[in-house]
């Protein structure tokens, strides 16, 4: 996985090369105990982490060892890494070509050089919102085996994360689906289309193997464009106001 292609514009709007300034947004990542995800070459499997100490005296970004050695060794032996995490509704992304297991305050650590460039989204339609548990977002895929019924992890104007059962069926990464559907609590059922980006599997603390893809919507209707958005501002206003 490696930042994500942009156009040359978006490139010189979003993309952070000065160090002063990337060293600023991985200071307010850390101050604010952001979570971040590791991701290995494979852009598969992941880790979720946080950075614990920016030291550029040192050239150095510290993120907290994982409780997965698996992963863990799975990202110490990766040739690539990436990093992401959203910061004030602000998606910032960053990848390095080494990462070295440390000792950071007593406790084991990752240890990466600083970035020489960062990304730094800003757009709204990027801020991915992670979905209830208590409210789920479910969304209906129109497979060949039948409907596949989904449970949408996270969604944003550009597309949803979705999570499937093995034993209910997986999706195909590259295909488009048409005829899917959408359940948006408080605000309806929306029909759409969506192409698979990516997928990989993901096993469960009570051992249940799923499936996890993320998916781009295609020719999005303006009204449900609109929903989608509507949806997105009221729960994020909710939790907000929940502790204020």
């Amino acid at each position: 996985m490696k930042i994500e292609l942009l156009t040359s514009e978006d490139a010189d709007r979003y993309l952070v090369r000065h160090t002063d300034e990337i060293e600023r947004v991985l200071r307010d990542v850390m101050q604010d105990k952001a979570i971040v995800a590791a991701y290995g070459e494979n852009g598969k499997d992941f880790l979720l982490t946080a950075i614990v100490a920016v030291e550029p005296k040192e050239n150095a970004i510290y993120l907290g060892y994982g409780p997965d050695e698996r992963l863990n060794t799975q990202l110490l032996e990766a040739g690539n890494a990436t990093f992401a995490t959203t910061h004030n509704q602000v998606r910032v992304q960053f990848s390095c070509n080494h990462i070295e297991r440390v000792v950071q305050g007593h406790a084991p650590a990752f240890r990466v050089a600083m970035p020489r460039e960062l990304l730094r989204l800003q757009r709204r339609e990027y801020y991915r919102l992670v979905t209830s548990v208590v409210n789920p977002v479910k969304c209906l895929i129109n497979t060949e085996r039948g409907m596949l019924e989904t449970l949408v992890v996270d969604i944003s104007i550009g597309g949803v994360g979705i999570l499937a059962y093995q034993e209910n069926g997986e999706l195909i990464a590259g295909e488009t689906y048409h005829g899917c559907r959408i359940s948006l609590p408080g605000s309806g059922e929306f029909a759409l289309s969506l192409a698979v980006c990516t997928t990989f599997e993901i096993t469960l603390k009570n051992g249940r193997h799923t499936h996890r893809a993320g998916c781009q919507f295609i020719d999005l209707p303006a009204s449900v464009e609109t929903e989608i958005q509507r949806y997105i501002i009221r729960v994020d206003r909710e939790r907000r106001t929940r502790y204020i």
